[in-house]
């Protein structure tokens, strides 16, 4: 027999949004336009948690499109030489 308090329970997701901004001013945002943190030269974040909102339904596909994105701009960025210690 079913638990009646549980009839109406549904699982609940949790994804990392909004944790680190995205953006040009090192005061107002975590990471910069290509996915590099401000303070930390060569560390990228390609993840969630530059999402400024969720929107409905998973994010995954949206979170691979960040990936990619960053991908293109760390390439990018080692072409020209812009990565080092």
């Amino acid at each position: 027999m079913q638990n009646p308090k549980l009839r109406y329970f549904k699982p609940f997701e949790f994804f990392d949004h909004t944790t680190c901004r995205m953006g040009s001013d090192p005061k107002t945002s975590v990471i910069n336009p290509d996915h590099r943190t401000h303070d930390i030269k060569n560390l990228f974040l390609c993840d969630g948690s530059s999402l400024v909102t969720s929107g409905r339904g998973q994010p995954t596909m949206t979170i691979q499109a960040l990936a990619y994105r960053a991908a293109d701009r760390i390439t990018a960025l080692a072409k020209r030489g812009d990565l080092g210690a």
